[in-house]
């Protein structure tokens, strides 16, 4: 015999005995039964008509949660294609270097200088 032999033997037993409790009810239980029945079954359907109960919050909030950190992920992980323009390079180049400021600070005379002195010609004349 298996070991699960005696308790189904057991709540055979327990069915039995409460199925003929419920046979000798008298009418005036079995009718208040039946209203208290009635009225649990009321009950459940107003709840579940409700709009979304809370544990469907839980998960549409976690659904809103999965999609949001994969959507992170995959702005994080994706590749960036904007490519830095010339003058933030610049820019850069001047905030790391050891040099003192006052060069920078006249950067565009050295431009404009840098520029003239291309288009002189090796014996130092314009062209």
């Amino acid at each position: 015999m298996n070991a699960k032999d005696p308790e189904k033997l057991f709540l055979e037993k327990v069915q039995d005995f409460l199925d003929r409790g419920t046979e000798n009810l008298g009418n005036r239980t079995e009718r208040r039964l039946e209203e208290i029945r009635g009225q649990a079954l009321m009950a459940a359907a107003q709840k579940r008509s409700s709009f979304l109960p809370p544990r469907r919050w839980v998960l549409a909030g976690s659904f809103a949660m999965v999609t949001l950190a994969a959507v992170g992920l995959f702005l994080w992980l994706s590749p960036s294609t904007e490519t830095l323009p010339a003058g933030e390079i610049e820019d850069l180049e001047i905030i790391t270097s050891q040099e003192r400021i006052d060069f920078y600070q006249n950067l565009d005379f050295y431009r404009w200088l840098g520029s003239k002195e291309d288009h002189l010609r090796p014996n130092g004349k314009g062209l």
